[in-house]
């Protein structure tokens, strides 16, 4: 049953012929539907359309029979056609390839036959050619070894060249025969052993040892009687041996026949006898050599080489093989002869000139005329015609050579020399000084006077009307009294209750209140200000007379300000508009600015400025300061050079053609200055240890500043040029040493405060204060400490040293004291002790202990930090008149407000205070 359809799917097309329509229906009977009728008719359309079928076909061919007919005779003519050719193919096909008769066996089988017979004559003639070839070349071989026998190693060489022909030309079949390869190796030994044989027959003709050179015309082969002549043996050597053999022979010649007479003293004899020629080298003693001699010797050599031994070369031979060797002399002479002989002093140059001299004709006629070098290729001339350069650049290396061991040899400190420096007093603009007013003598004194100034010293004073002492002499050669008219304007006169006018203030006229950038000094310190003996010596002046300033009215008699008032006028400065942060900062950033001259001052004086005149014609002040002796040594090779500089110059001796090159002495000229150089950048890497202790930065400024005025001095004679830098470049070395020791020191004493005091809090308990008082303690030391500078640097830079490393402790402790907000009674009290400990650095700027400590010329916050101490402890009253007196002039406002704040409770007073702070300092008027 077939498989029902869906209905959604296409229906197959109707079948156009009767059988398809029938095999359709017969598919869509069901066995409901299928019966012997159904089938009757499918039968029965079967037949009519079998019928109509043959029906059709015949109605075709009766429709055109003629044609058909034709078409019908047509086809049984083909087939009987084709019958006939298959029959004939087949005939033909046996006739062929009949094994027994065919034509195509028959064919191959005499073909094989042919080829059989063809393949054997050519066997027959190949063989025969071998044989031939082969009977040829034993023939040839035969011959080869009874030559090579019979030492006619020549012959021998030529018939080995016929048989080696042989070998290449030889048929191929015999080429790669067994009887062919055990030929090749006997041949092969035998040339070897005749190459062997020749090229020891070379060897025996031409001999080399470190002392002789001998060369055979004839040599006897071994093992024979022949004798061959030099000549054939070269002519006959293969190319690759003779070339091998004139290497090693251009190797031994150049060892020892041209380094070996180059390099050292020797005697050359020459013989010949019985064809053997002899060249007979040994030592002669170098004490009186004289260095052409080793030229004379090398030429003697060459013509004894060209006489015997060229001269048998083949020429394309000789003319590569002379050649060869000029390379090799003509470095010789200049590698062996010429630069290790450059001479390390100008006495020896003349003779050395006359070496190269000859050097030069010896490559004229030697390397260009005998040896047939191109005549544009002159090595030894072209170095001679810069030999002044040469030996200029010799000496250069030969000089910094013995600079560097001078520098790198291990230095004694103990070898030291002063040198004692100048400074000239410098222009000064018109100075202030301070006219401090009489107070009675009968003012009680506090029995605690800190600075220990008694009566005694007061009394002296008092007994010295002229407290300056100024007689020198003005520039127009008169005396002047600093304070008679015409020296000074009219005085301003601050009269107190008696009328008295004030004194003058010594530190106005030393100039302290100049704003003047400092000039370096013309001698041999650097940096420095003019510098006033701090010691007094020879001086005769002596302190004003000291008299006090009334007590403030809110101060009872039991207690006057003395204390107070005496650290307000002990050296203090005038006020010149600087105040004491700009100070700070100036001598921080550039700590080699020069100091302002210690001198003895009042320690109570204060008054009102007054004008004196503008120059004193005072005596020039001498410092001393110490530098290495090796110093001098580096002086004397840089005077050595400029003076051998010049003589070389002056001589003459060498000139140049060339406009573009260098002048000669120049290059010597120019070793001064890297002899300097040298030292420059040795030093600091070499002994860097060293530099890293206290001393040694200050004694390498010290070299270093001696070498820039030495060098400088040295600069002004003509043709040194070069040093003027040098100069310069020692100058900011020094100075840049200098620097960088203080601030070290500073940076190390801050940061000791810093840390150990932590801003100095908290001081109330016990443990902050053991503490804080160790930090100071430990700066203290650190400051001390630098006292070894002493004996190293000019007072005036010690002194600025010491007073800007205790400058910088000095303002750490003024900057974390002034910025506490509160301040309790017990820490004001326990900062104020902390704060009297680095009073003792005082004593580091004393030299007289009858003089006053000088400690105000070189630390700027001084008098504010002593102020401070006593501040921390004085009452509303002592820090009210010391305002009013002018005496907190270094305090900011604002810094003396947070002070008065952070002390204070606050009250009706302290506000009143505090308002009057804030006016501002106390301005003093002029005359």
């Amino acid at each position: 049953m077939a498989f029902p359809v869906p209905a959604h799917l296409p229906r197959r097309a109707e079948p156009q012929d009767a059988t398809s329509r029938i095999l359709s229906r017969m598919d869509e009977a069901t066995n409901k539907t299928l019966n012997a009728t159904l089938a009757q008719s499918w039968l029965k359309e079967l037949d009519e359309t079998i019928q109509d079928t043959r029906q059709r076909i015949h109605d075709r061919i009766h429709s055109d029979y003629p044609q058909f007919e034709e078409q019908l005779e047509t086809s049984i003519s083909i087939q009987e056609r084709l019958n006939t050719l298959k029959t004939n193919v087949d005939e033909l096909g046996e006739s062929i390839s009949n094994p027994e008769t065919g034509l195509v066996p028959t064919l191959l089988s005499a073909l094989r036959k042919h080829s059989a017979l063809a393949n054997e004559a050519a066997q027959a003639k190949i063989r025969h050619d071998a044989l031939e070839h082969l009977a040829k070349c034993y023939s040839e071989y035969r011959n080869l070894v009874s030559l090579s026998e019979g030492g006619d190693l020549p012959q021998a060489i030529h018939c080995c060249d016929s048989i080696s022909r042989s070998i290449r030309d030889a048929p191929s079949p015999l080429d790669t025969s067994m009887v062919m390869a055990d030929f090749k190796r006997k041949f092969n030994a035998t040339r070897a052993r005749t190459e062997e044989l020749l090229g020891d027959a070379f060897s025996r003709s031409i001999t080399f040892s470190p002392q002789e050179l001998s060369i055979h015309d004839t040599v006897q082969v071994r093992q024979s009687d022949k004798t061959l002549s030099l000549q054939d043996i070269i002519s006959s050597l293969s190319p690759d041996a003779l070339s091998n053999h004139l290497s090693t022979l251009r190797r031994d010649m150049t060892t020892h026949f041209i380094e070996g007479l180059l390099k050292q003293p020797m005697a050359v004899n020459t013989n010949s006898e019985a064809n053997v020629h002899r060249l007979v080298c040994f030592p002669s003693p170098p004490n009186d050599e004289i260095l052409s001699s080793r030229l004379a010797n090398l030429s003697k050599t060459l013509d004894f080489i060209s006489a015997h031994l060229f001269s048998r070369f083949p020429e394309t031979q000789q003319t590569s093989f002379q050649r060869s060797l000029c390379k090799s002399i003509t470095t010789n002479v200049l590698n062996t002869l010429l630069i290790p002989s450059l001479p390390n002093s100008f006495s020896d140059l003349s003779s050395y000139l006359e070496l190269v001299r000859e050097a030069v004709s010896f490559e004229e006629k030697y390397i260009i005329g005998l040896l047939g070098n191109d005549p544009h290729d002159r090595p030894v001339k072209q170095w001679a015609s810069s030999i002044g350069g040469h030996y200029e650049r010799r000496r250069r290396t030969s000089i910094l050579d013995e600079v560097r061991k001078t520098i790198l040899e291990p230095e004694n400190m103990s070898e030291v020399f002063t040198v004692q420096v100048e400074i000239p007093l410098e222009a000064e603009p018109p100075a202030v000084i301070l006219i401090q007013p009489q107070v009675d003598e009968q003012q009680p004194k506090s029995d605690d006077d800190a600075w220990g100034f008694d009566d005694s010293d007061t009394q002296e004073d008092k007994a010295d009307p002229d407290g300056w002492g100024f007689d020198d002499d003005l520039e127009d050669g008169t005396e002047t009294d600093a304070t008679s008219p015409t020296a000074t304007q009219q005085n301003e006169e601050h009269v107190n209750g008696k009328g008295a006018k004030e004194d003058p203030d010594p530190g106005d006229a030393w100039g302290w209140n100049d704003e003047e950038e400092p000039t370096p000094d013309s001698g041999e310190a650097t940096d420095e200000s003019a510098w006033d003996d701090p010691w007094g010596d020879g001086s005769t002046s002596s302190e004003p007379v000291e008299v006090r300033p009334p007590p403030a009215p809110s101060i009872k008699a039991g207690k006057v300000a003395t204390r107070l008032e005496k650290l307000a006028n002990k050296g203090k400065k005038a006020a010149s508009g600087s105040s004491p942060s700009s100070l700070q900062s100036s001598a921080s950033s550039s700590p080699a600015i020069p100091p302002a001259p210690p001198v003895s001052m009042n320690p109570r004086s204060e008054g009102i400025a007054t004008k004196r005149p503008s120059k004193l014609s005072l005596s020039v002040p001498k410092e001393t300061y110490v530098v290495s002796s090796r110093m001098r040594e580096v002086l004397a090779i840089v005077n050595d050079v400029l003076r051998e500089s010049q003589e070389f110059t002056n001589s003459r001796l060498v000139t140049t053609e060339d406009p573009a090159a260098s002048q000669p002495g120049s290059t010597l000229s120019r070793t001064a200055a890297s002899v300097l150089d040298l030292y420059r950048a040795l030093y600091p890497a070499v002994f860097k240890a060293q530099l890293e202790s206290i001393e040694g930065p200050i004694r390498y400024s010290n070299n270093c500043l001696y070498l820039s005025k030495e060098v400088e001095r040295i600069s002004v004679s003509p043709g040194v040029k070069e040093l003027v830098d040098c100069a310069s470049r020692f100058k900011v070395l020094g100075d840049s040493w200098y620097a960088d020791a203080i601030e070290k020191y500073r940076i190390s004493v801050d940061t000791i405060i810093t840390d150990g005091a932590s801003g100095f809090t908290y001081t109330g308990e016990q443990e902050r204060y053991d503490e804080c008082e160790s930090a100071m303690n430990r700066a203290l030391q650190e400051i001390r400490r630098l006292q070894r500078w002493k004996n190293l640097l000019t007072k005036s830079k010690y002194y600025m040293a010491i007073g800007l490393v205790t400058d910088a402790a000095l303002s750490r402790v003024l900057e974390d004291v002034l910025a506490l907000p509160d301040i309790p009674e017990l820490e004001s009290h326990r900062l104020s002790e902390l704060c009297r400990i680095l009073h003792a650095l005082e004593g580091l700027f004393v030299e007289d202990p009858e003089q006053p400590p000088f400690v105000v010329a070189y630390v700027p916050s001084w008098l504010k930090y002593s102020y401070l101490s006593e501040l921390l402890e004085a009452s509303m009253a002592d820090t009210t008149y010391l305002f009013e007196s002018g005496a907190l002039v270094d305090f900011e406002i604002d810094e003396l407000v947070r002070l008065v704040k952070a002390l204070f409770a606050d009250t009706v007073l302290r506000t009143n205070t505090i308002n009057k702070l804030l006016e501002g300092h106390p301005v003093s008027s002029e005359a």
